[in-house]
């Protein structure tokens, strides 16, 4: 670390505590809303932060300054007379967020993962800098089409806002500083902007602070070597997954942002395994509603944790699969969501019928949902003396899975909870039976 890091580290510090003490003058002296001052400071503090690569010489300062001021924030939190001087800028929005602490912590793992390309640490900050307040600012301004997500109500208008932000911050500057083509440019920046802006609508507490930048980097990554064609595929089945989703809503019991974490992972899950690692979570989201007698719109909404601990497992095999060329691995995979799908059939079966007993009614349910997960499975990968002993064993690993569920999980009036620790418990049990089944597979 050189003698001129040192100075750039104090200046940057001083430069966010003279930062907050002129907002906290500005909110005093004039009429603002608290969204609006917390914006600006998001705006100055991401204006600095994109600086970085130019002021610093190593990922050392880099770091101390992001440890700095996780210090200086938690010590306006903690210490009196320091919240007495320079809070109400940061913690005056009537929400509950961990956002500021999020920002220098993605900033400096931005930092360690570009490696000095200017590029791959800046694009993801200025969308996060700029499409992210702008998004709040307008929708917060002239939002009238809502929907729900987990830190409170969002709306159409600021998502669009964020993705038309976050498309000229990807856009502009690989079309100014880099060799690739205006097409490329163009559809890369178009598929960023379009994940990116379904991340934001799903995260919550401030996570869009981590979430958003990350996600850029690693999309940046990922499609700055694709052909045009594939960029072009790679928009049009994000589209259609988005449509479908949206247009089926209105049979699922998944609140708005739970949505929109659908169709993320639902894309996931193609683009990453491909056609046959989509049947599974395709086919749990157009069936499990199914087992709800009803308007599912009369049950109370699914939010982003539901969705959260169905994908999970899933996801994690995916990633194993790809990292290890472990094809192998669909069959844990489908035979998660398999359990999954019995577990909520019959969360939603309890819904309207609280007397049910599982011991009576839950082997027809496991077997139904076992066969809507393995018949798809079957015809994907070939009836062989192979996969017909697998789909078997599946079968025997829903039932264990649905007896754990009906024995662990509590009832309450008949029904069962929906709370986070819920969701954690059916995430946790299926991947502990996926992983076991990973390795039974792996010894055979």
């Amino acid at each position: 670390m050189k003698l001129s890091d040192l100075f750039w580290i104090a200046a940057v510090l001083g430069a966010a505590i003279a930062m907050l003490l002129l907002l906290r003058l500005y909110k005093k002296l004039t009429p603002s809303s608290p969204e609006w001052v917390r914006k600006l400071a998001h705006l100055s503090t991401g204006a600095l932060a994109i600086c970085f690569p130019w002021i610093f010489s190593s990922p050392l300062p880099v770091y101390l300054v992001c440890g700095l001021s996780v210090l200086l924030l938690v010590s306006i939190r903690v210490f009196r007379p320091m919240h007495a001087r320079l809070s109400g800028v940061l913690d005056a929005v009537d929400r509950n967020s961990w956002g500021e602490f999020y920002f220098p912590v993605s900033v400096a793992i931005l930092f360690g993962l570009a490696r000095g390309d200017k590029l791959l640490f800046v694009i993801p900050l200025l969308v996060l800098t700029f499409a992210d307040a702008v998004g709040a600012l307008l929708g917060t301004q002239y939002g009238k089409y809502g929907y729900h997500g987990m830190g409170g109500a969002k709306s159409l208008e600021g998502s669009v806002a964020f993705f038309t932000v976050a498309f000229l911050a990807v856009h502009v500057p690989l079309l100014l500083f880099t060799e690739m083509g205006r097409p490329q440019t163009l559809l890369v920046a178009i598929d960023i902007a379009l994940i990116v802006t379904l991340l934001e609508a799903v995260a919550w507490r401030g996570l869009d602070n981590i979430l958003i930048p990350l996600g850029v980097f690693l999309l940046l990554h990922i499609y700055s070597s694709m052909s045009i064609g594939l960029l072009f595929f790679r928009l049009v089945a994000a589209v259609l997954l988005l449509i479908f989703v949206l247009l089926y809503r209105s049979r699922t019991t998944l609140e708005g942002s739970a949505l929109l974490a659908s169709v993320l992972v639902l894309y996931a899950s193609w683009a990453l395994g491909g056609w046959h690692w989509l049947l599974a979570p395709a086919m749990l989201f157009a069936t499990y509603s199914l087992f709800l007698p009803g308007k599912p719109a009369e049950i109370g909404k699914h939010n982003v944790y539901a969705v959260t601990c169905v994908a999970s497992a899933g996801l994690l095999w995916i990633f194993l699969a790809k990292v290890d060329s472990l094809p192998e691995l669909l069959f844990p995979y489908t035979t998660g969501y398999a359990m999954h799908l019995s577990m909520l059939g019959w969360t939603l079966i309890c819904f309207r019928n609280p007397g049910k007993t599982p011991w009576r009614s839950g082997p027809l349910l496991v077997v139904q949902c076992w066969l809507l997960m393995f018949v798809p499975y079957l015809l994907a990968m070939g009836i062989s003396l192979h996969s017909l002993e697998q789909t078997a064993i599946a079968l025997g690993v829903c039932g264990v899975a649905f007896a754990a569920f009906c024995s662990l999980e509590p009832r309450t009036e008949g029904g069962f909870s929906v709370t986070p620790g819920r969701w954690i418990r059916q995430g946790a049990l299926a991947l502990l039976l996926t992983a076991l089944m990973a390795g039974v597979e792996e010894l055979r």
